[in-house]
């Protein structure tokens, strides 16, 4: 609703999220008076932050700075969850993982921004109905499906030793999340990556370690990787520590 005025159906488009969701927390904010109806009917209604919403986003930004936007995630994440468990399952499967976290598959841009919050319940969603509860499931679908991320697709792209490509990582994850952060620290045949996430899980923490052994093996290197830190335990990032 800020900076202007938008129907149901724009509120969708922009968050890939389904009507039905988008109308009831649009009903919710209109019972805190946080939104106002401002014109319209049904569907065409058009809803506007109120005064008192518009002093309360302008209080958050003041005290958090950028951490008032929501954490966004590219749907090619997202995308790329389907595809694996379509090819590890059934395509039907797919479909149900991402209408249960409040997505249309059918209409899922890969470089549209989708909440981060959705694509943390998508993870979880595969771990219940196809893991065991240690969350191998979501390394293993993260390290099949890294090769498959375009931002790892550039980087492959370029015959360049892997302590190069480690290090042109932080520009990596810029594209991909519009919140936090990543280091690396690169000495010999070892690299320290930490994740600055926002907002972190244990299904995340999987996929992260999924990823970078996905990386090792699309480039066809024999190394390892170590879980060093992590946020879920007090630390300030998740580590992980990259031996090759």
């Amino acid at each position: 609703m800020i900076p202007g005025p938008k129907t149901p159906m724009q509120v969708a488009k922009q968050t890939g999220l389904h009507l039905p969701h988008v109308s009831r927390t649009l009903g919710q904010l209109l019972r805190t008076d946080l939104v106002d109806r401002v014109a319209g009917q049904r569907r065409g209604r058009l809803y506007a932050a109120s005064t008192l919403g518009q002093a309360v986003f302008g209080g958050l930004a003041e005290e958090r700075g950028d951490r008032v936007v929501a954490p966004m995630i590219r749907g090619a994440h997202l995308r790329n969850y389907h595809h694996w468990v379509s090819t590890q399952f059934t395509s039907t499967a797919a479909d149900e993982i991402l209408i249960g976290a409040g997505l249309d598959p059918t209409s899922l841009a890969a470089d549209g921004w989708y909440p981060l919050r959705v694509a943390l319940e998508a993870l979880d969603r595969i771990e219940a109905r196809f893991g065991d509860g240690t969350y191998e499931t979501i390394r293993r679908m993260l390290r099949d499906e890294t090769p498959n991320h375009s931002s790892i697709k550039r980087l492959l792209t370029r015959v360049l030793p892997l302590s190069v490509l480690l290090e042109l990582g932080p520009n990596a994850y810029s594209r991909e999340f519009n919140h936090g952060r990543l280091e690396v620290e690169v000495e010999d045949h070892r690299a320290l990556v930490r994740n600055y996430d926002w907002i972190s899980s244990p299904a995340r923490c999987a996929a992260w370690l999924g990823t970078y052994e996905g990386l090792l093996r699309a480039l066809k290197r024999k190394g390892t990787v170590t879980k060093v830190g992590c946020m879920l335990h007090g630390d300030p990032s998740c580590g992980y520590q990259i031996d090759w």
